[in-house]
């Protein structure tokens, strides 16, 4: 159910309550990305096209459940999956 605000304070002051519950998972979401990456022997192991297209898939799947533009969010995710992976291949190269 969409919830409607009419001020746009309002609405940022929600939105900012959100970044408040989301940074906490992103942390823990990065710590493991790092952990893998520790995992990961090969530069070749840092980028996995089918593994990116199954967590894709499987968001834009899952967002059917809401009212909400499945393409954006399946945006969203990949560019959050291009970040890490550019991240990674940074710190692989200076081991």
């Amino acid at each position: 159910m969409k919830k409607t605000h009419t001020s746009l304070k309002k609405v940022r002051s929600e939105i900012d309550k959100l970044d408040d519950k989301i940074l906490p998972l992103m942390v823990k979401r990065s710590q493991l990305v790092e952990n893998a990456l520790e995992l990961k022997k090969l530069k070749s192991q840092i980028r996995d096209p089918k593994r990116i297209k199954v967590i894709l898939d499987k968001i834009e799947k899952n967002s059917e459940k809401y009212d909400v533009n499945k393409k954006l969010l399946r945006s969203i995710w990949k560019s959050m999956i291009e970040c890490y992976i550019d991240y990674e291949n940074k710190i692989f190269k200076k081991r």
